[in-house]
């Protein structure tokens, strides 16, 4: 992997013309973003390098939507990481460093916290839904999805018959994902439990940048899709989801959200994996699993439905 402390250098320059000066920088987290705190301010810069360098109007674009979305919740009391914007004179962004495209957020000092219960799992999806509700803003329909169906398109050249299976399966839910464009909401679009930061007074939602417009429970089936993967069907969190009224009245449409959500992490990750981009031996693991959870998904729907 590149090192990217090379942006170090542009990041701190920037931020003391933005109001931030004597800077000593502390990366937090190299992935296809770079997290780093501002120390010692309480500030974070998350620099969308990979989308910078890919397609950098199209970064600038989702680094605006990031903010707007965090500050929409923000003020309607959803449990967030808040952009910086009161403790930078500059605002929290989009910002530009060394070609990368940029946003400003709190930070938090690291903090233990056990695993959300599934209650508390699920009152702070529920949060998160109404309050993306009523976002305003422009957001792609279909958007975190539609990047996967690219994987699924380079994967289609591969002769492994769980690939090949795996490709099918997706296709299918892909048909059915464009059936009813009108149905679709306003989704944080990737809340797994990763995307959950510890607070001092709880858990708070990051990493918006895969807003999209997205079918019934998308979000909840995002918390749940790798766990009930690894863990089957009898995990907790999914069992006390299944039994929530509005799930238990349309569980066809949550079953839908779950599998779909299954079948894209894992077409997105192994094509990652495969170019050299991710971890593979993650991704074949979800591979073995994939499908048959899929179909175990849909002999369980079955069964609860008296088919």
């Amino acid at each position: 992997m590149e090192d990217r402390s090379r942006l170090l250098g542009p990041l701190t320059a920037a931020a003391e013309k933005l109001g931030l000066p004597g800077i000593v920088p502390v990366m937090l987290s190299e992935g296809t973003n770079l997290i780093v705190h501002l120390a010692p301010h309480g500030v974070v810069a998350r620099m969308a390098w990979a989308q910078s360098e890919a397609d950098p109007e199209q970064a600038r674009l989702i680094v605006r939507r990031e903010l707007e979305t965090a500050r929409h919740l923000h003020v309607r009391g959803v449990p967030v990481l808040p952009p910086a914007d009161a403790a930078v004179p500059a605002g929290a962004g989009p910002h530009e460093a060394g070609g990368v495209w940029l946003s400003l957020w709190a930070y938090l000092p690291p903090q233990q916290r056990s695993r959300p219960t599934p209650e508390q799992a699920v009152s702070l999806l529920r949060a998160l839904t109404r309050g993306m509700r009523d976002f305003g803003g422009e957001l792609p329909a279909l958007g975190v999805w539609e990047r996967v169906c690219r994987s699924a398109e380079r994967l289609r050249g591969q002769t492994d018959p769980r690939i090949r299976q795996l490709v099918g399966r997706f296709a299918a839910a892909d048909e059915r994902m464009r059936e009813t464009p009108g149905a679709l909401a306003p989704c944080h679009g990737d809340a797994h439990a990763g995307n959950l930061l510890p607070a001092p007074d709880g858990w708070v939602w990051t990493d918006f940048e895969d807003v999209s417009l997205m079918p019934a429970y998308w979000d909840y089936a995002s918390y749940v899709a790798n766990l009930a993967l690894f863990g089957g069907f009898e995990e907790p969190t999914l069992q006390y989801m299944l039994h929530l009224p509005d799930v238990a009245a349309d569980r066809d449409a949550f079953g839908f959200a779950l599998t779909a959500r299954i079948l894209m992490a894992t077409v997105g990750n192994l094509d990652d994996a495969l170019a050299g981009r991710g971890d593979l031996t993650f991704a074949r693991r979800q591979l073995a699993l994939a499908v048959e959870a899929v179909e175990a998904w849909e002999r369980l729907a079955d069964k609860m439905e008296g088919r």
